[in-house]
């Protein structure tokens, strides 16, 4: 047997560790088949992050956000489905939505096909005229990253580039697993209740939809995540050199996403709380927190200087350059203008599930059901909170990175509200603190359930999330990319594919549909193999969830270690 981690020495293992292994491989499995599924460019603003990863590969320097993509990019823009919500991007025509092009007849869809294959690979290379490259206002890290891949598959077709792009993500998304696996055993103690953290994380829909992208947060998940270990194990007495590391990831952090500025806050806090908390070792904890925060300063303060000469805004983000230029008093007049709720709603509709960048929705009762989960959480963690009174370091270190980051995330809808008019956030960005919040979730809930119940918790929320992951690829997502549903007329709304249609549909259609567009490996066989072992690996991980909670006492509590 390897010898268990320091911050485990201790703890009795009643289930193998390979289960991690086993929840990993599913969350590749999972992560692959969403790859395969999402059309090209249904990723979240993917076309614009991808473009900004070709011009890194091709020119070696950082684009500007008035950059436009490149000409392989926009020719593709006019060839291909496009989501719902790029329709609103006031691109010349022609233009074809996924609704447009399944109604056109199968010639002339064959014909844009061939057009879009017989793309130069070269023009990866070459500047287009529009639109602009508005994503190069993200940070540097993930892009210089995956140029160096895409730049050694130069010669490949643009669709065998974005799958390429989006798989690495995903294996980069991946190390989340057993960096959830370090951190819930941190805080409960229990490594087997580790295993069923990690198996709700596997399970959820939209972190899926949200990795399985070209883009940069999959690189923000893992560090977001591995900073959240490395301040649960550091707050332990006799660990404080790990804020040096801390500080560490917050730099990469900061090179990777502007919300990672949120993080510094929530950095400082647990030191203090730990320096208050650990008398005997302030010295110690002083000097390991002001070097992490140096460190990170001195990987990213660069970075963020060139965005505020640049644009006036330390962040660079195109809506914050926006609300820098406009003085107090507006913006204080604004702030009661904000529709408050109707952000924090698009917020967690869209962190739950939003269906891609055709911005499909689940039907609203399934969002109620959620709404009333969360707050039955959020009442049990205010309960845990007034018990606790903070004495638990894990719950302090928790609760800083979820509350800091909640804010940005009220900040964001006020900065959207001034450039757009709009109140309005993306609930996806949540992801980074995934660990956090599937921790702080699951101790509201554990308090507020009667404790004959608790071993239904964990493997009931792997099987809700599991069940509308299953639902949203079979009755909205392959319909909806497949031509047998569409948006209502004048409408926004998708309805779900009717049980009949799914039933009377043929799955060979189906997957020669979903096969147009795709690399040439990627043939309906495939696809059908991929829809498989995604519906396996979903089976395996409620399964997993199920096994190890069985190993729990029965009314064993989900609590943070003091």
């Amino acid at each position: 047997m390897t010898a268990q981690p320091r911050f485990l020495a201790g703890w009795k293992f009643r289930l193998p560790p390979r289960l991690v292994v086993v929840l990993w491989f599913c969350f590749i499995a999972r992560g692959c088949f969403y790859s395969s599924l999402l059309p090209i460019w249904e990723g979240y603003d993917e076309p614009f992050h991808f473009s900004f990863v070709q011009y890194v590969a091709a020119h070696k320097s950082l684009p500007a956000s008035t950059t436009p993509v490149s000409r392989e990019v926009q020719e593709s823009l006019h060839l291909l489905p496009l989501s719902w919500e790029e329709r609103l991007h006031a691109m010349s025509p022609p233009i074809y939505t996924h609704d447009s092009y399944w109604q056109m007849s199968e010639a002339s869809r064959r014909a844009l096909q061939e057009q879009a294959r017989a793309i130069p690979p070269a023009f990866g290379a070459v500047p287009g005229t529009a639109p602009a490259m508005y994503e190069a206002q993200q940070a540097p890290l993930y892009y210089w990253m995956m140029a160096v891949p895409l730049r050694l598959a130069s010669e490949w077709s643009l669709a065998a580039r974005v799958l390429l792009i989006r798989v690495l993500g995903v294996l980069l998304a991946s190390l989340v697993v057993p960096i959830a696996y370090g951190a819930a055993s941190c805080f409960t103690g229990s490594p087997t209740q580790a295993l069923g953290v990690v198996a709700v994380i596997v399970c959820m829909p939209e972190l899926m939809i949200d990795v399985s992208r070209a883009g940069n947060e999959s690189l923000a998940i893992v560090v977001y995540s591995g900073l959240t270990l490395l301040l649960l194990i550091g707050i332990r007495p006799g660990h404080a050199k790990l804020f040096i590391a801390g500080g560490f990831l917050l730099g990469v952090g900061l090179l990777t996403k502007a919300y990672f500025v949120l993080a510094v806050p929530a950095f400082v806090l647990v030191a203090i709380y730990s320096l208050l908390r650990l008398p005997a070792e302030r010295i110690r904890i002083l000097l390991s927190a002001v070097a992490g925060i140096g460190l990170a300063a001195l990987i990213s303060v660069g970075w963020y200087w060139r965005n505020h000469v640049l644009t006036g805004s330390w962040s660079g983000e195109e809506n914050d350059v926006t609300a820098a230029h406009l003085s107090r008093a507006h913006l204080l007049s604004a702030s009661g203008h904000v529709n408050w709720t109707g952000g924090i709603t698009s917020v967690l509709v869209s962190h739950i599930w939003f269906g891609g960048w055709s911005f499909l929705k689940l039907p609203k009762p399934i969002y109620l059901v959620f709404a009333l989960g969360m707050a039955a959480a959020l009442l049990g963690l205010i309960k845990l909170v007034f018990k606790d009174r903070l004495r638990s370091g894990q719950l302090f270190v928790v609760l800083a990175l979820y509350v800091c980051f909640w804010i940005g995330l009220l900040y964001d809808i006020f900065v959207v509200y001034i450039a757009t008019g709009v109140s309005a956030s993306d609930g996806w960005y949540m992801y980074a603190v995934v660990v956090p919040e599937v921790l702080l979730v699951c101790c509201g809930l554990y308090s507020i359930v009667p404790a004959r119940w608790h071993r239904a918790i964990l493997p009931g929320l792997a099987s809700v999330f599991a069940v509308i992951d299953f639902y949203g690829v079979t009755a909205l997502l392959v319909p909806y990319y497949t031509g047998v549903i569409a948006h209502v007329s004048g409408s926004d709304v998708v309805r779900p594919v009717r049980l009949m249609q799914l039933l009377t549909a043929s799955p060979r259609l189906l997957l020669e549909r979903l096969a147009a567009n795709r690399p040439a490996a990627l043939g309906p066989t495939v696809l059908g193999m991929l829809f498989a072992v995604y519906c396996l690996s979903t089976v395996a991980t409620v399964v997993v969830s199920y096994a190890t909670e069985a190993a729990v006492a029965p009314n064993a509590d989900f609590r943070p270690q003091p």
